[in-house]
Formats: structure tokens, C-alpha cells, sequence
């Protein structure tokens, strides 16, 4: 690791694990030092508790945020409370607002996602990107996380809003989004950041798991917007 290179947290997405950052983690490394937060399968915890569990994380030090998917309004949240501690906040293939309708999302977390055929799943979540090996992962990260704590999480997903604390973010926030991203529409996020100053998005060819099947392109943005952000702020 390079001596003094900035910290970014890495907030993972529906599955909680952080497993699924260990294609892009290699590609940040050395230019940044990387901290990979992992979730407790509780199903009692909510938004509000996931939060705390970032802010936990994070500690004292000032750092960049990356909030994936299922976390992007967790990143927002632990942005907005710690204020000047967060230097920037990297959402990726996320939303600040409820995806889907409601009673949409909510039918969802009634369903036994092992029932959903693989070769489906895979189409949403990775598109023409994936590969065996993350297929894979994938496949055992559906079996192993507890259903009570999809759906808690998927209910979650249901009631949020962070329209009004992302729209506040003092800080630099850069926004990464998959071209053929299905599961999370990019239409939501496009209208947030066009409606906010110091924010920038960029559209990406991949699927949701963006992180995952475009980790090199997904990591120089980040790398950039990290350099960018310190430079502008040396230079003030």
C-alpha cells in the first residue's frame, strides 16, 4: 500500500458480504487504501442500522465512500451526518430513492430467489459480462444469505428516500451507472444528480453488477475522481 494514499470504504450491496468486491479491491490498490464493509445477517436491522454500522467503520479519519447497489442510500446517509469527515461519495448502479413501486418491490421479497432460473438471473445481474466465475459466486451467495434477511433488506429497499440529504452533500459525489442496467433503472439517479451541483455521472456498457464485470473501468473512475477531488482540495 502506498504510504498516505486516501482511504475509501466500500459499502457492498443486497448480499451484505463484501465478497463481491474482490475484483475491483485489486484494482484500486496500491493508489488507494481499502476498507471492505461487511454486513451482519440480521434481519432486524434496517437502513438506520446499516448506517451505523458505516459510520462504525469509517471511524475518525476523513475518507471517500463507495456505496453499491442496496447501500448507495446508506453511503448517503453516513455522507450527510459525518459531513467534512467524507471527502467524496462514489454511487454505483444505485438509487436514492425507492427503484421500484412499492408494492412491486415488496411482492419481490415474498419470492424464493432460488427459484428464479439462473440463466434469468444471471441476464439481469450481469448481463453479456459475466463469466463462469462469477456466476458461481453468485449462485452461492443466493443459497447461503439467509432468506429473512433478503426480504428485510428488500423492504428496506421499498420505504427509502434520501432525495433530501443527497440533494444536501456538501462533499464531491461521483455517480457510476450500467448502460443495460435493468434491475436498477438509471432514470431515477440521472434526474437526482441533474437536479444537484458537484455532481457527475457516468454511464458505463455493463449491467448492475458493474463493480464486478467492468472492475477495471469502474476502478480508474474511481481512482480519478479520488485524485481529482484531493487536487481541487489542495489546491483551495
Amino acid at each position: 500500500m502506498a504510504s498516505g494514499a486516501p482511504e475509501i470504504v466500500l459499502l457492498p450491496g443486497l448480499d451484505g458480504t463484501g465478497d463481491l468486491f474482490d475484483r475491483l479491491v485489486p484494482q484500486l490498490q496500491p493508489s488507494l487504501e481499502v476498507k471492505v464493509v461487511r454486513y451482519p445477517q440480521d434481519a432486524s436491522l434496517g437502513y438506520g442500522g446499516y448506517t451505523e454500522i458505516a459510520r462504525r467503520e469509517v471511524g475518525s479519519g476523513q475518507v471517500f465512500l463507495v456505496g453499491e447497489s442496496f447501500s448507495g442510500p446508506v453511503a448517503v446517509r453516513v455522507a450527510s451526518q459525518l459531513r467534512k469527515q467524507v471527502r467524496g461519495v462514489v454511487l454505483a448502479a444505485t438509487f436514492v430513492k425507492n427503484p421500484w413501486p412499492r408494492w412491486l418491490i415488496r411482492r419481490a421479497a415474498r419470492v424464493d430467489p432460488q427459484t428464479t432460473p439462473p440463466h434469468i438471473r444471471n441476464a439481469i445481474l450481469m448481463g453479456q459480462y459475466g463469466d463462469a466465475e462469477l456466476e458461481a459466486k453468485v449462485d452461492e451467495i443466493v443459497r447461503t444469505l439467509p432468506r429473512a434477511v433478503r426480504t428485510a433488506r428488500l423492504r428496506a429497499i421499498a420505504d427509502v428516500d434520501v432525495r433530501s440529504e443527497f440533494q444536501k452533500l456538501s462533499c464531491p459525489v461521483l455517480v457510476l451507472h450500467g448502460r443495460s442496467d435493468w434491475l436498477v433503472r438509471k432514470s431515477l439517479i440521472q434526474s437526482a444528480v441533474c437536479d444537484k451541483g458537484r455532481a457527475r455521472m457516468i454511464i458505463i456498457p455493463g449491467a448492475h453488477m458493474l463493480l464486478q464485470t467492468r472492475a477495471a473501468e469502474a476502478a480508474a473512475e474511481i481512482i480519478h475522481f479520488v485524485r481529482s477531488t484531493a487536487e481541487a482540495r489542495y489546491e483551495a
